[in-house]
């Protein structure tokens, strides 16, 4: 087998590895083909898979002639891992002494980011607090009037404007940051709380149970910090609506009620009188050193400022206790947007830019955007010299469209780079027609907004040459449906990948528009970003 998959790479070396004045659909087929493949084992961060496909990555971006940043190809992550063993593990919620352990996986899903063997969480009380959300922004605060120390906070998923679709509630119908579910773990450990459980929700969730189930089921992996994980609460779950409805209908609670009630900015706590929660976490403890995988073309006029385009390379990996096909390919997600990214590496790799070009393959993406995260924390470059960012996830084989979906739009001067080309083709932007799932905040360049880079997450749009917006929404939801997160995310050789095709070489012109330009594209009046932007260029 593995004489099998030298003989493919170095097929795919003679096919991919010459300069390209124009982006080549069949070797975004091919790359898709070698990481999505089982050789690769899903490429989980720190799994023999995953040191494949950085060797891989390392190696085509050698081959383009692109030397490295700052010396060397891979840039070290560190990184946790957390096993939790559910043959001596549990999760229980009592009422009067009378306790229910709840089924991992079909009903609750649970996890400590605290880098210990063993865990324990005995009697906290359960409170409901909403949506657990503290925006003082807003005039919010879930958590007022409450002392939520020793207990366990269970809260719903999202923000209270998707439900009433009020723009001036957070942000109607779109997800904001505080609707994300880092955002809540991470909120009600500064709170104080001992343990957390989100309601999931499937519409405002934006994904079936079963992405909840085999996202965050198996190993946990997260950034290697210098409290290992203190300061996180002790257990972080999640339930399904059915066991929430069970365990309010227990505290003699109306959980379709105090949806309602928490809809509103003077809501207060519930105690959910009677029920406490008991936990007991044994976890198989490692550590190791993931990388992204970088290398530039470097500008001959202003090299020291940097256009930025960025995919994640990393997937769910191995289940190893799963029966049957347990390897999670992820060809869509992300094997396609790492292809992207080399493709465009390709494209660019003989042409002269005044400006640095930056392509960047991030790990642990899957895990909380964490390569992402660290390359903005612990940057080789001064991030205020990166002149704009183009990122790629997921991108679905759908085809040739007549639109292009920014997702997050409305963000910054990009999307009028980008009107200014899709005019020339006879193209549109289509604004993101699912806010509310919140995608700008679920992909590694909001670690790049957030520190005020402006970042453009275009995607292929739906609205087919063959078929028109209702066989490209069909097959958006078939995606989510059987594919997204799961074992089936496999390559097919029937894809058609003219449609991703087009979108590179739309980008190739924005991105050779600004290299050679002293351009540096805004984020529109009133973003959120824009004052970080000003302040980091002072």
């Amino acid at each position: 087998m593995k004489i099998l998959i030298l003989i493919l790479i170095s097929l795919i070396i003679q096919g991919c590895d010459q300069p390209a004045n124009e982006i080549k659909e069949l070797n975004l087929h091919k790359h898709i083909e070698i990481l999505a493949s089982d050789e690769f084992e899903g490429r989980g961060p720190g799994s023999a898979g995953g040191e494949k496909t950085k060797l891989y990555l390392k190696e085509e971006f050698k081959k383009m002639g692109l030397p490295s940043i700052k010396g060397d190809y891979y840039l070290e992550v560190p990184l946790s891992k957390m096993t939790v063993d559910l043959n001596s593990s549990f999760l229980s919620i009592s009422k009067n002494g009378k306790a229910r352990i709840l089924e991992a996986g079909p009903e609750t899903v649970y996890w400590t980011k605290r880098v210990v063997e063993g865990v324990s969480v005995r009697a906290s009380e359960l409170v409901f607090v909403g949506y657990g959300i503290v925006a003082p922004e807003y005039g919010w605060n879930d958590y007022k009037n409450l002392d939520v120390k020793g207990k366990t906070a269970v809260m719903l998923i999202n923000d209270p404007g998707f439900w009433t679709e009020d723009p001036k509630l957070f942000n109607g119908k779109s997800m904001t940051y505080y609707g994300r579910w880092t955002y809540k773990f991470e909120e009600a450990a500064r709170q104080g709380a001992e343990a957390v459980l989100i309601i999931h929700d499937t519409a405002p969730a934006a994904y079936p149970w079963q992405v909840v189930e085999t996202s965050w089921a198996g190993k946990q992996i997260d950034l290697k910090r210098e409290d290992m994980g203190r300061s996180r609460v002790k257990v972080e779950g999640w339930i399904t609506s059915g066991v929430a409805e069970d365990i309010f209908g227990q505290a003699n609670l109306d959980l379709k009620g105090l949806k309602q009630a928490a809809l509103k900015a003077d809501f207060q706590s519930v105690e959910m009188t009677g029920l406490t929660l008991d936990a007991a976490l044994n976890n198989k403890v490692e550590f190791s050193i993931s990388h992204n995988v970088a290398a530039v073309k470097n500008g001959y006029k202003k090299p020291n400022e940097y256009i930025l385009l960025m995919a994640h390379w990393d997937h769910l990996g191995i289940k190893e206790d799963q029966s049957g096909d347990n390897i999670y390919n992820g060809a869509v997600d992300n094997a396609s947007g790492t292809a992207g990214l080399l493709e465009l590496a390709n494209y660019f790799s003989n042409i002269e830019t005044e400006r640095s070009l930056l392509f960047l393959a991030v790990t642990a993406e899957e895990s909380g955007l964490l390569g992402s995260q660290y390359f903005a924390e612990y940057p080789p470059i001064d991030l205020s010299n990166i002149v704009a960012g183009y990122n790629f996830d997921g991108v679905l084989p759908v085809g040739k469209t007549r639109d292009v979906i920014v997702v997050g739009y409305g963000a910054s001067e990009l999307e009028d780079i980008l009107k200014a080309e899709l005019d020339k083709v006879g193209k549109y932007i289509v604004p993101d027609p699912q806010p509310e799932k919140g995608f700008f905040y679920r992909s590694d360049h909001i670690s790049f907004a957030k520190k005020g880079v402006p970042m453009l997450y275009a995607d292929g749009g739906f609205d087919k040459i063959d078929g028109g917006k209702e066989a490209g929404r069909a097959f958006a939801d078939e995606y989510t449906a059987k594919y997204y997160h799961q074992p089936s995310d496999e390559y097919d050789s029937n894809w058609d990948l003219s449609g991703f095709a087009d979108q590179l070489t739309l980008t190739t012109k924005m991105v050779k528009y600004l290299a050679d330009s002293d351009r540096w594209p805004e984020w529109y009046e009133g973003n959120e970003f824009k004052s970080i932007r000003e302040e980091s260029r002072k």
